[in-house]
């Protein structure tokens, strides 16, 4: 496990598949992740109806698993804001922006430094390379100092908090604590 040492050589993104559904059930269903990623219903079947979607490239979002020395300990998700245009209205940034959200499943992986260099090298492989944008955005609740400050530490700044409504089910709202990366801020993975 160790520290975080020779980074980007450890680090590795699987396009989420049918067979990590176990996986992410049993770390969304950790008290840490699940603090932040209320997923109302883990049963295997809500997870395939939530994820198959993504994994069939049926929807707008890129989906990983988060490897580390090959060992699977997170998920990673990128989407161009602009797929989502009444995300995107609420947020009221570049359509062009990518977001991310991550979180690190494995308990034994958390507080060492991983979560800061994982998002550092995916934004520097897949949303800044490969999906070709020079604008980050990350918006985790305002309650989430935690990661407010990892996302400080990769170069993200606040812009705004605002309410975003579920336009699915109104009832749903949520604030989001709107940080933004610019490509040039971003800096190198250390490493």
């Amino acid at each position: 496990m160790g520290s975080p040492g020779n980074a980007e050589d450890r680090i590795a993104f699987r396009p989420i598949a049918g067979a990590d559904l176990p996986d992410m059930r049993r770390w969304l269903a950790d008290p840490d992740v699940a603090a932040w990623w209320r997923e109302s219903d883990l049963s295997l079947d809500a997870l395939v109806g939530k994820y198959q979607p993504m994994i069939d490239g049926a929807e707008p979002v890129q989906g990983f698993v988060i490897l580390i020395d090959g060992q699977a300990l997170g998920f990673i998700q990128a989407y161009r804001i602009g797929d989502h245009p009444d995300y995107q209205r609420q947020l009221d940034v570049d359509s062009d922006a990518v977001a991310t959200d991550l979180y690190i499943g494995d308990a034994a992986w958390r507080n060492r430094g991983w979560g800061e260099v994982v998002l550092r090298v995916f934004l520097d492989r897949i949303v800044f390379d490969e999906m070709g944008t020079d604008l980050a955005v990350i918006a985790p609740e305002p309650a989430n100092a935690r990661a407010i400050r990892v996302y400080e530490r990769v170069g993200f700044r606040w812009l705004k908090t605002v309410s975003v409504v579920d336009d699915d089910d109104p009832a749903k709202t949520n604030e989001e604590y709107v940080m933004l990366l610019v490509r040039e801020a971003a800096g190198t993975v250390p490493g």
